[in-house]
């Protein structure tokens, strides 16, 4: 009986956590909007993932890995897993910075030609997630650039794919 109720009294908490849990909800709505940048970016081959870099990389010239992981708040390992693909298909490149363990990371012509291309796609989802929140989103966007401020270290472990 004793297990019965304590296995009752774990249900009850564990629906509530389902049901409330704003870490699930936020990262629920992230891959519905993710989703959509991918599928608006997708004929020009980039998911919003890797448009994210690519504009971060373009507006950062000569970028290190270490200061973009810290500006996107990702970890190395992540943004490293997610840079690679943008390095085989000849839209970014790497090379040495000031000592052995720096790189520096830059768009090449292919890289800055489909982010031109991507772009209006970009403009095109925006406005979809715009028009759909309507003026919530203004407010959903302040109260996310709060939320940052959770982020115990920068680099530490969001996700970015």
């Amino acid at each position: 009986i004793m297990n019965e109720q304590n296995t009752e009294r774990l249900m009850r908490i564990c629906r509530k956590v389902e049901g409330n849990c704003m870490g699930m909800r936020v990262r629920r709505a992230a891959r519905v909007v993710g989703n959509y940048y991918d599928l608006h970016l997708k004929s020009v081959g980039l998911k919003g993932t890797q448009f994210t870099l690519l504009n971060a990389i373009f507006l950062n010239p000569s970028i290190t890995i270490t200061q973009l992981a810290d500006l996107l708040l990702l970890n190395r390992t992540t943004l490293n897993r997610n840079l690679k693909p943008l390095e085989r298909q000849g839209l970014i490149r790497t090379s040495p910075g000031k000592d052995q363990r720096t790189r520096i990371l830059q768009l090449t012509q292919a890289g800055r030609s489909i982010l031109q291309q991507a772009l209006p796609l970009w403009l095109e989802a925006q406005s979809g997630v715009v028009e759909t929140l309507g003026i919530r989103i203004q407010r959903l966007a302040e109260d996310l650039s709060q939320h940052e401020k959770l982020e115990p270290h920068s680099g530490a472990s969001p996700q970015l794919d």
